[in-house]
């Protein structure tokens, strides 16, 4: 038998074809020189996968539940970094002085936007608290040294895509005071919304949907002007600073998922969720009592929403869930649960060393692997 770098270019391309993982696809591109030059680097056949974990750890560390197994990615260039979200394979990072970077782990990539400077309106509501958090932040000197206060101005960050637009996607980032735009092929940040603070924003039908902390919700003109517009102007739950709101497309409908937090010896826990849709024509918001074949995945960027059938390993009709708090409440606790919305009740999931520390990130963040 001959060599296997020596096989047919055709029957490569067929065996590469019925792989059905993106661990798998990036190991049979890295056999031989032959084989990664015969397949796609993009490769669209490949389903949706399964987040997996970025954890603790002087690395990338990525946990796959599916495997149970780690993959490690070496950080750029020796950087710190600070986790603002991650959205369709993509961190969004604020790095050291001022920069804001976009970075694929998996592809290798990293996309440059502008530095957080630049962004408008950006210290509008600065706050006392937050000149005082981020004095204690310096004097435990816990790597914000190199991050400075941008963590605290930016409470996250995410990458918005539009399927029906291929090429077309937007960085929004979360201020203190409104929402940052920046759109591919621009030169500067835009600013949108009124003075309040959002809580989440979803592309969805050509529109960008966005919700307040209070439960507003409005659509964003990012085709155009940034004008925004109130579409559902209270929220299917009294305001509280014990829950808190995720938008997720779930073909066919959009989805608002509400965390329910509580305190306990100074620790906050999820102690549960509401699921509601948003009416055809922006009428309003319907409970939802069941999620059938589905599965969500709530991030700290963009939350997903994948079919069941043919997931190995996931519960059907279950919220998967990690720690989603405040950048300034990372250290509070550690949390990886699985929430089943029809049975009402939280199944704990512990993959990981839960005292794990980090000079970067503690808590564990479910990321979508993207291999462009």
């Amino acid at each position: 038998m001959g060599n296997w770098e020596d096989l047919p270019t055709d029957l490569i391309i067929t065996i590469s074809t019925h792989i059905t993982r993106n661990a798998d696809y990036i190991r049979f591109r890295a056999a031989c020189s032959s084989w990664r030059s015969a397949t796609d680097a993009r490769p669209h056949h490949l389903p949706r996968q399964i987040p997996f974990l970025l954890l603790s750890g002087d690395a990338f560390t990525f946990y796959s539940p599916t495997e149970d197994r780690s993959y490690f990615v070496p950080f750029p260039s020796g950087s710190h970094y600070h986790f603002l979200g991650s959205s369709h394979g993509w961190l969004f990072l604020v790095g050291p002085t001022t920069s804001l970077i976009l970075l694929n782990p998996f592809a290798r990539t990293m996309i440059t936007l502008p530095p957080v400077v630049e962004i408008p309106n950006l210290f509008d509501q600065v706050t006392p608290n937050d000149v005082e958090r981020y004095r204690a932040s310096m004097s435990r000197g816990d790597g914000a040294l190199a991050i400075g206060f941008w963590k605290y101005l930016l409470n996250k960050g995410k990458l918005c895509l539009d399927s029906g637009s291929p090429g077309f996607w937007i960085a929004v980032a979360f201020l203190k005071s409104g929402f940052a735009f920046y759109r591919a092929g621009d030169k500067t940040w835009s600013h949108a919304g009124r003075y309040w603070q959002f809580a989440d924003a979803e592309l969805y039908n050509g529109k960008l949907y966005a919700i307040t902390r209070g439960g507003i919700l409005s659509t964003i003109d990012v085709a155009g002007s940034f004008k925004e517009t109130v579409v559902v102007s209270s929220s299917p739950l009294s305001f509280s600073q014990d829950i808190s709101f995720y938008l997720v497309a779930s073909a066919p409908d959009l989805l608002l998922v509400v965390r329910k937090h509580s305190d306990t010896d100074g620790y906050r826990k999820t102690v549960g969720f509401e699921v509601f849709k948003l009416e055809n024509g922006d009428q309003g918001w319907t409970r939802v009592d069941k999620l059938g074949d589905r599965i969500i995945f709530l991030e700290r960027g963009t939350s997903v929403s994948l079919p069941a059938s043919g997931l190995e390993g996931c519960e059907r009709g279950c919220i998967y869930f990690t720690q989603g708090y405040e950048p300034y409440e990372e250290d509070k606790g550690m949390e990886i649960g699985c929430y089943a919305l029809e049975g009402n009740y939280t199944r704990h999931l512990l993959c990981c060393d839960p005292d794990a520390k980090s000079t970067c990130w503690v808590a564990p963040k479910w990321i979508t692997p993207c291999l462009w």
